[in-house]
């Protein structure tokens, strides 16, 4: 097998073995290659642990008319309506405006920590 200086071995076995190659020149069309979204806001919503996705969901005060269907999970981005997911985005706005509010690297024991002189 002969490789040029255009074309990679894998290119050449491909296509000397007719495997079809999907064009990949992103991130996003890497993970759209192995079945995720190609777009970063549904692939990160997509990979919310459950308990994550709950807490967005509520602070996105969302109703059953925010679904695109009441059969849908809510599980995906695309289960909600234009007007739910703007919903989500505004509520993770929201958390990200919080956690600015509080000095980076805190721990938990530091919510522990109260200033006893200042107790009224």
């Amino acid at each position: 097998m002969y490789v040029s200086g255009n074309e990679s071995a894998a290119e050449k076995f491909c296509k000397e073995n007719q495997i079809a190659v999907e064009p990949v020149q992103s991130w996003g069309d890497c993970r759209h290659v192995i079945g995720k979204s190609r777009y970063r806001v549904e692939y990160a919503f997509s990979n919310l642990s459950q308990g994550e996705r709950e807490i967005l969901l509520a602070m996105a005060e969302l109703d059953i008319n925010d679904l695109v269907s009441t059969t849908f999970s809510g599980e995906k981005l695309h289960h909600y309506t234009e007007n739910g997911q703007r919903k989500i985005g505004k509520a993770l706005r929201k958390v990200r405006s919080i956690s600015r509010a509080f000095p980076e690297g805190i721990t938990e024991r530091e919510f522990t920590l109260i200033d006893k002189a200042l107790l009224n």
